[in-house]
């Protein structure tokens, strides 16, 4: 039978996320006024779910009230939607990498002279200009025969827009962003169209937030190790206090509901384990008491997964133990014929990192101050060789905190 590493699981773990974040959910909707219009150009208002970029390209979801079933309306059903004062989407057909020529939905930036468009999917992302009906995409950076960067989407843009010579030299400068594009397109509509403004849809995506929060809590630990003679231990639970600091990071870029936590926790565990060695003449007892104190740094991807007052959040990611002030006794009693005799031990093998990965289920609440209370459960599940023994170290926790700062 195949047994799966941990980091295999780990990175089944993350990959369970993404899919989450871009798969629809009951009750993990977003519905925001909006409209679509149709290939009749008939206007269609209502509610229209509202995602990250990747899958705002690839399908809306609509419905007339909150009341009304959803519809998922794809690129080639309609030919474009919006959300009231927000972004715009537009339905295109694109030659795209391994999949062909297909309908797809982009995201309108700039309407005028020159229209400009933005996709994103899982392995692409591409800004695209229209002329004349004509679609041109602008190319990322590429590296010619002698390493040197070469600037593609500069060239096109100047051929593009070559009946501008004012911002030609200003073309050497454009970046493949939003920014950089939306300000040059809007240029060159006011060089050679100064009758008529063009029309910037692009909304600002929210910038990333950092959120700080103390949290404490109160976990369960198991010592293991696997090889020599401490891996006939039988370590008892140690119940330890933990006292740390939070740091949320936003991803409104990608998804709403992403963020990274970084969270750096202080624990002192106590670890007592017993082993007996019962032979024909004699019985041994071993005993063994190893307290130490823990760093537990951790980074994770989280998922938040409504947008009410109580919102469930499932997270996975690495961790690292970092043990220090080690203290550790170790006894053996032997019970024969003879009188009783009592002997020190040399040390255990205990690993001073611990590397490993942590899954944690919680869920954020939202305070009548419009603070936030969270509660989460953590798993740890650390492993480290050294001398060629491994040290194991699994914890549970469930620990409260307050983000200092809101949403």
């Amino acid at each position: 039978m195949l047994t799966r590493s941990p980091r295999t699981k780990l990175l089944n773990f993350l990959i369970l996320i993404l899919l989450i974040s871009s798969t629809p959910l009951n009750g993990q909707t977003n519905f925001r006024p909006g409209y679509y219009i149709t290939w009749d150009n008939d206007t269609v208002y209502g509610l229209i779910d509202y995602r990250g970029e990747i899958r705002n390209s690839r399908i809306c979801e609509f419905r007339e009230n909150e009341n009304a079933e959803i519809i998922k309306l794809e690129a080639d059903k309609i030919q474009s939607y919006r959300f009231i004062d927000d972004k715009f989407y537009v339905s295109k057909t694109l030659q795209l990498p391994n999949e062909g020529s297909k309908p797809v939905f982009v995201e309108f930036l700039v309407s005028g002279i020159i229209n400009l468009y933005f996709y994103r999917d899982v392995n692409n992302y591409m800004y695209l200009v229209e002329k004349d009906g004509r679609i041109h995409e602008l190319t990322k950076n590429v590296k010619d025969n002698n390493g040197i960067i070469i600037s593609k989407h500069i060239g096109l843009l100047k051929a593009i827009f070559s009946d501008c010579n004012e911002i030609q030299s200003e073309i050497n400068k454009v970046g493949l962003n939003h920014k950089s594009l939306i300000d040059i397109t809007n240029k060159y509509h006011d060089c050679v169209c100064s009758d008529t403004a063009c029309i910037i849809y692009e909304k600002s995506a929210p910038k990333a937030k950092l959120r700080v929060a103390p949290v404490i809590s109160g976990g369960i630990g198991q010592l293991h190790f696997d090889k020599g003679l401490f891996s006939n231990y039988e370590f008892d639970k140690s119940y330890f206090p933990t006292a740390g600091m939070l740091f949320s990071i936003s991803l409104p870029y990608w998804n709403q509901k992403l963020s990274f936590d970084i969270e750096t926790d202080f624990s002192k565990l106590k670890n007592h384990g017993t082993y007996t060695k019962v032979s024909s003449f004699q019985t041994e007892y071993y005993n063994a008491d190893i307290n130490f104190w823990a760093f537990q740094p951790s980074i994770s991807l989280k998922y938040t997964f409504s947008k009410n007052d109580i919102k469930p959040t499932l997270s996975a990611g690495l961790c690292m133990n970092y043990i220090f002030s080690t203290s550790e006794e170790v006894f053996k009693r032997t019970v024969s014929d003879t009188p009783e005799t009592i002997y020190e031990l040399e040390g255990t093998p205990l690993a001073s990192n611990i590397f490993g990965i942590v899954i944690q289920a919680g869920c954020d609440y939202k305070m009548f101050n419009n603070k936030t209370l969270f509660t989460n459960l953590r798993v740890y599940r650390t492993v480290f060789k050294e001398a060629g023994v491994s040290t194991l170290l699994n914890t549970v926790s469930l620990g409260v905190g307050m983000y200092l700062t809101n949403n």
